[in-house]
């Protein structure tokens, strides 16, 4: 069976970690693999893969892709083409496509007509699609009910984090490099910052945050990780101050799996994720989670993280309080974070996604 894989989605988003996590998985598991690539981003290690790589002239969103597609599908002889995002092209051999989320149908992410041809390109998709892989049950409900998709045409296959970077290994001198950054001193808690910010609920994490430090009066670093456009999007930010907010920016992998190895907790308060890749990857590094109770966050977080309602910002800081003040209940949730991590790989996931094609060229 040969696949088709359209790597062109490739970047710095959930969509690239998908893309780079999911590929070496599947050719360690002996796929037939033809993936295409842009070549101005090129996915990291695709030349040690046992693929064919090939380089496509079309844009993302360009309206020749699947004439392209189409031409390549054919040369290549593909049994299946699987694109990891929910833009596809029209072919003759069957396209299985990703949903990783809904976001565009519950927020207002972009303006006006952009996010109805968003929606437009979801319904597309749900529609000629051979069939769609969720990145969690709770989106698979969602592409139920909101794009009217059969549960039958639909698999949940759950994402990874990337094990050979986040784990629980500490590296020789870790402690002494993340300390010399500039402002970084434990104890610290951990948050991110997004480009896609009004989903996150950065806020919900200051203020709890902030009610640690009223109440403990302890001293304790905010360290802020990611795209600058969450926290400069806040109107009150300059009312947390006081906590020690340190932004350290884009960080690679291997920085910020130290910085989760070393956090007294990293918390996630989202109104709305179709996965959680983040919670994953601080709970494989030993890092406690105190996280949202919307979207698929519970779903993922099982007894591995603390789950609360986003709002809920009382909550939310007794629970980091009992981190900081009570080290039993620090290593427990370092534990729990741990065992959950365990039930997530990209052998799995690859494992599921096979699983998937041969459902699809069997029927």
């Amino acid at each position: 069976m040969r696949i088709g894989f359209d790597a062109r989605w490739y970047n710095d988003s959930g969509v690239g970690s998908y893309i780079a996590g999911l590929l070496p998985a599947l050719a360690r598991a002996g796929c037939d693999l033809v993936v295409y690539v842009d070549p101005a981003k090129p996915v990291p290690g695709l030349d040690k893969l046992a693929a064919k790589v090939i380089m496509v002239g079309s844009g993302r969103y360009s309206p020749f892709a699947s004439i392209e597609f189409r031409h390549q599908a054919e040369q290549d002889k593909l049994d299946i083409f699987h694109s990891p995002f929910y833009v596809a092209p029209r072919l003759e051999c069957p396209v299985i496509v990703t949903i990783h989320d809904l976001i565009p149908f519950f927020f207002s992410i972009y303006p006006w007509p952009k996010q109805q041809i968003v929606k437009a390109g979801y319904r597309a998709a749900a529609c000629r699609a051979a069939h769609i892989i969720a990145d969690s049950q709770h989106t698979s409900n969602d592409i139920q009910k909101v794009l009217a998709v059969s549960p039958g045409r639909i698999t949940t296959v759950h994402l990874a984090a990337a094990k050979e970077t986040f784990n629980s290994c500490v590296a020789a001198e870790e402690i002494k490099r993340l300390q010399e950054r500039p402002g970084v001193r434990q104890p610290y808690f951990v948050i991110a910052s997004t480009r896609n910010w009004r989903t996150k609920n950065l806020e919900g994490a200051l203020k709890a945050l902030a009610i640690v430090r009223e109440k403990s009066g302890m001293e304790f670093q905010t360290v802020i990780y990611g795209p600058p456009q969450g926290i400069d999007a806040l109107r009150t930010r300059d009312s947390y101050q006081g906590l020690k907010i340190y932004r350290a920016g884009y960080l690679a992998g291997e920085e910020l799996a130290a910085l989760f190895r070393h956090g007294h907790g990293f918390v996630m308060p989202s109104l709305y994720e179709g996965f959680g890749l983040p919670l994953v990857e601080a709970m494989s590094c030993g890092c406690p989670v105190i996280t949202s109770n919307r979207g698929s966050l519970p779903e993922v977080a099982s007894d591995g993280a603390q789950c609360f309602d986003p709002y809920d910002a009382d909550a939310m800081a007794s629970a980091m309080l009992a981190l900081l003040r009570n080290p039993d209940e620090l290593e427990q949730r370092k534990k729990a974070a741990l065992r959950r991590a365990t039930d997530f790989s990209w052998d799995k996931t690859a494992f599921d996604t096979i699983s998937v094609y041969h459902h699809v060229v069997e029927s």
